[in-house]
């Protein structure tokens, strides 16, 4: 945590406390993943990512404390409003017909399932945690079928908001780096089985993928460190047909891969 800039660690300790003075017995443990872990975190626009694992649902007393606490604290500290964090269940983890909780966008709201091995393998990668056990002792074994069921969903996603006109995400540029760049991870997921942020994948795609795509990715990576580049739509999906026929080529991870 020497990396993470003072208010947003002040933030993480206040955040861990109240989960706990809320929670209680309930509380398993609260694992923070992300830009903050892997050295990428930029103070300007980066999320605050982070998994809180309970033992049982919330009950809706709990869920309204904790509603309300969160309200309360956004409004005299902003960084609450930065914090992505999800609530799961400990003996549900993994599972596709899972249901949890979402805080993002100053919002606590029912979620859907828990089934992204991806988040997991970066919370075992360079994940910190911020309150109770090590997460390698509850978590179920992240497979390598998983990863791979996972990658193709997570382009499935991305297709859908940059070839459906009607996204809300699609026309916003912040948003068309984030794609092509969470492509560069996908890839780099896929042939290495392990998870990366995504300025390590964008290094990585350009020395292994084939030359036409790097000036795609550079000025993707120039977009998403606040230098406006050219990423027109028919280009990035053309590259998602690219990672689509990748993952086609193979149809899960390299079998000695492990995950990281």
């Amino acid at each position: 945590m020497s990396a993470v800039p003072a208010p947003v660690a002040d933030t993480l300790r206040t955040l861990a406390d109240a989960l706990g003075e809320i929670l209680r017995s309930n509380l398993v443990g609260v694992y923070l993943y992300g830009s903050l872990t892997q050295g990428t975190f930029d103070p300007t626009r980066s999320d605050i990512d982070c998994l809180v694992v309970v033992h049982r649902d919330l009950t809706p007393a709990r869920l309204r404390k904790l509603r309300g606490w969160l309200a309360r604290a956004a409004r005299t500290n902003s960084w609450i409003l930065r914090v992505q964090m999800q609530l799961l269940r400990r003996g549900r983890l993994l599972r596709p017909d899972t249901r949890g909780y979402l805080y993002q966008f100053g919002a606590l709201k029912r979620s859907g399932s828990d089934r992204n091995p991806i988040v997991w393998a970066n919370v075992l990668a360079t994940g910190v945690t911020l309150a109770g056990p090590a997460p390698e002792t509850f978590l179920p074994r992240i497979t390598s079928e998983m990863l791979f069921e996972a990658l193709v969903r997570e382009v499935g996603y991305l297709r859908a908001e940059i070839t459906d006109p009607a996204s809300e995400w699609r026309g916003r540029t912040f948003y068309r780096a984030y794609a092509v760049l969470t492509l560069c991870r996908i890839l780099y997921s896929h042939r290495k089985g392990a998870v990366v942020s995504k300025p390590r994948a964008a290094r990585w795609a350009l020395r292994a993928l084939p030359t036409p795509w790097h000036s795609l990715i550079r000025d993707a990576v120039a977009s998403d460190r606040g230098t406006p580049a050219p990423l027109r739509l028919p280009r990035i999906a053309h590259f998602i047909e690219f990672t689509e026929r990748q993952l086609a080529s193979s149809h899960r991870p390299h079998p000695e891969a492990a995950i990281e």
